[in-house]
C-alpha cells in the first residue's frame, strides 16, 4: 500500500487530506487514478471524493478522454478556494499577478518601485500588494516575491545591487507582520529556472541549470526535479565564482557582486541598448562574452552533468547558442554534453513564483496530513 495512507486512529482525516492533496498537486484525476495512487479501495476513494465535492473543496472537471465505453469523471481542486499574489522584480519595476489556487492567471499589472530608501522600496511594495489584494476574487493564501538578490533562510536580503537599499533588509518578517497570508520569497533567477523547467522540460529531464546573463549573473539549479538552494540559499550565485588563475586577487570582489559579475560589468554589453535585448555590435566583445558563457556552461557540465543548460536574460539571443556549443566542445566530453537552450520568455520568473506559492500551500496540506488534524 502507498505511503500516502494514514495511520490507525486518524485514517479518515488523513485519507481525506491525501486525496485532496493529490488533486491539488496533480489533478484533474479520476476516482480509479486516485485509487491507484493512494492504495485505498475504490469505494473508500469514491466516498471521500463525493464528500469533498459536497463540501465545495473539489469539483468535476469533465470526462477522461481516450477510453472506449463509459468514461470516468475527472475531479480537480475548486479554484475559488483561494488565490495567490505574486510580485516579480523585472527591469526596475514589479510584474504583479493574481492567480487562483490552481495557478491560473486572474489579473496582471506592473507596478513602480521606489528604490530611494529601504522604507520607500518597502512602501511601494506594500502598495502593489494592496492593489492586487483588492482585485483578488478569493482569500489570498500566499504572497510571493521574486527579488534580484540572495534570500537568506531568515528572510533577509543580501547581494542585491539592483535594490542596494535592501541589503540586509528583513523584508519577509516585515511583510509577515503586515499580512495574514504566507509570505514566499525567492531569488529571481532561481524562480526563472523553476518556471522554465516545469513549463518546458519536466516531462523530459530531471537535472537542468538555468543561467541568467544580463544586468547581473546568476543561475538556478534543478536536481532530480527539485530546485537546489544550498546551505544558505546561495547556490547558483555565479557572480561570486573565482577565476582559476592561482594568484592573489588585486581587490575585494565581494563588494561588487563577485568576480565574474565584475568582469561582466566591464563589457560594454553591461549597458542595456533596448528594453528587451542587448545589442552587442563589437565582435571582440561578443567573442569575449561567448567565451565566458562557454566556460561557465562547461564547468557546470563537469560539476553537475545536467541534461540541459538554459541561458536567459537580456544579453542572450538564439544566435549565440551555436557559438557557445562550439567552444564547449573543447572542454566537455561528447557523452556529457548537455542540450543548450535559450529562454527569451519574459514570463518564466513569475510562472516559477506562482508554482512556488502553490508549493507553500502543498506543504501546509502535507502538515495537516502528517498531524491528522
Amino acid at each position: 500500500m502507498s505511503n500516502y495512507v494514514g495511520k490507525p486512529g486518524m485514517l479518515r482525516e488523513v485519507n481525506t487530506a491525501t486525496v485532496e492533496q493529490l488533486l491539488y498537486r496533480e489533478g484533474p484525476l479520476t476516482k480509479p487514478e486516485l485509487t491507484k495512487r493512494t492504495g485505498l479501495s475504490l469505494p473508500t476513494v469514491s466516498k471521500l471524493v463525493d464528500e469533498l465535492e459536497e463540501g465545495g473543496r473539489i469539483q468535476k472537471a469533465g470526462f477522461a478522454a481516450g477510453k472506449v465505453g463509459r468514461k470516468a469523471m475527472l475531479y480537480k481542486t475548486n479554484p475559488d478556494l483561494g488565490s495567490f499574489i505574486a510580485l516579480f522584480y523585472s527591469r526596475g519595476q514589479y510584474v504583479g499577478r493574481i492567480a487562483d489556487i490552481i495557478g491560473q492567471t486572474i489579473y496582471e499589472q506592473t507596478f513602480p518601485i521606489d528604490t530611494g530608501t529601504a522604507e520607500s522600496a518597502f512602501e511601494t511594495t506594500v502598495r502593489a500588494i494592496d492593489a492586487l489584494t483588492e482585485r483578488a476574487q478569493a482569500q489570498v493564501k500566499c504572497i510571493g516575491l521574486g527579488v534580484p538578490g540572495v534570500v537568506l533562510p531568515n528572510g533577509r536580503l543580501m547581494g542585491i545591487p539592483k535594490i542596494e537599499v535592501w541589503e540586509g533588509f528583513p523584508l519577509q518578517s516585515q511583510l509577515e507582520v503586515r499580512y495574514p497570508a504566507d509570505i514566499c520569497m525567492a531569488n529571481d533567477v532561481k524562480l526563472s529556472a523553476v518556471g522554465y523547467y516545469h513549463t518546458h522540460l519536466s516531462d523530459r529531464f530531471d537535472n537542468i541549470v538555468y543561467i541568467y546573463i544580463g544586468n547581473g549573473l546568476g543561475s538556478g539549479i534543478i536536481i532530480n526535479g527539485r530546485l537546489y538552494r544550498g546551505a544558505a540559499s546561495f547556490s547558483g550565485e555565479l557572480g561570486y565564482m573565482a577565476p582559476l588563475q592561482g594568484k592573489t586577487p588585486a581587490e575585494d570582489f565581494t563588494k561588487h557582486g563577485g568576480y565574474l559579475e565584475t568582469l561582466l560589468g566591464r563589457f560594454s554589453c553591461g549597458v542595456p541598448m533596448s528594453d528587451d535585448v542587448w545589442e552587442i555590435t563589437d565582435s571582440a566583445e561578443r567573442d569575449s562574452l561567448v567565451a565566458l558563457l562557454a566556460s561557465i556552461a562547461s564547468n557546470h557540465a563537469a560539476l553537475l552533468n545536467p541534461e540541459a543548460i538554459i541561458f536567459g536574460g537580456e544579453a542572450m539571443s538564439e544566435p549565440l547558442i551555436p557559438e557557445i556549443e562550439r567552444l564547449m566542445a573543447y572542454y566537455t566530453m561528447p557523452e556529457s554534453m548537455p542540450i543548450i537552450l535559450c529562454d527569451r520568455s519574459a514570463t518564466s520568473g513569475i510562472e516559477g513564483l506562482i508554482l512556488t506559492c502553490r508549493g507553500e500551500v502543498t506543504q501546509h496540506m502535507q502538515l495537516i496530513q502528517n498531524q491528522g488534524i
